[in-house]
């Protein structure tokens, strides 16, 4: 059984009780989780498993990259006032004139008027660029995405959905080439991709524009073989898994 995540620790399921869907996820044979968290909460009899953070389909390089000097930083989501995107506005006013902020996404009216304001509001205290720029689809959120150099997963990290679920963000980041800067939360350090991103410990804004400092544009880095070698050893061990299960 694939397990995304437990829904009853995500506020809008919640009713669904814990208890009540880790029961009926005891009738799987084997499981593939997102995280290892998930694995030990869930996966009480030591069946077979695998961990699967998400979709590694990697995209080629489309060549996009700014050519003016600034390092361009993304956040790239919902404008949900609870997801993160404010912070990532208020993030620009503690960079300085060698950074970029670019802001991409999906919202209600309500919310993405609040973002607006933002933006419009911390650029008047910031030398650091702030861009506002919608929603994007398809090959031109790809393009887009791929012109950045850092990719923003800012979230609440004492949510409890924190420690069974896996943020999809990050890795949309990563197949795209881009190096990430996160909040510290058990789900990322404990994965295959740790070593991959730059962590922060608070959410306040200040505390991720130093975090984003800390990144050094000049050294070697290369999500997209990593991930490519992280899909070929999962493709491998799912082949083992399933003869296992089966002859067991």
């Amino acid at each position: 059984m694939l397990t995304e995540e437990l829904y009853s620790t995500i506020p809008k399921f919640s009713g669904i009780g814990v208890g009540k869907e880790i029961n009926y996820l005891h009738k799987s044979d084997a499981f593939i989780f997102p995280t290892i968290l998930l694995n030990d909460a869930v996966n009480l009899q030591n069946k077979l498993y695998l961990i699967l953070h998400g979709m590694y389909n990697v995209e080629k390089d489309r060549k996009t990259k700014f050519n003016d000097g600034k390092i361009h930083v993304l956040y790239a989501g919902t404008f949900n006032h609870t997801k993160g995107g404010a912070t990532a506005v208020a993030v620009a006013e503690f960079l300085d004139e060698r950074y970029c902020m670019h802001i991409i996404g999906f919202g209600s009216k309500e919310d993405t008027q609040v973002i607006v304001d933002k933006v419009n509001s911390i650029q008047l205290k910031t030398k650091c660029i702030i861009h506002f720029d919608g929603l994007k689809k398809g090959e031109e959120y790809i393009k887009y995405i791929q012109s950045c150099d850092i990719g923003l997963s800012p979230q609440n990290p004492t949510e409890a959905y924190n420690d069974s679920s896996f943020p999809s963000k990050v890795l949309s980041y990563l197949c795209n080439g881009l190096r990430v800067a996160s909040v510290k939360i058990k789900a990322l350090q404990t994965s295959a991709i740790s070593d991959m991103l730059t962590y922060y410990e608070s959410s306040e804004p200040k505390a991720i524009a130093d975090a984003i400092k800390t990144i050094d544009m000049s050294k070697k880095y290369d999500s997209r073989s990593f991930l490519l070698e992280l899909n070929h050893s999962f493709s491998k061990s799912l082949i083992q898994l399933i003869n296992c299960a089966y002859k067991c």
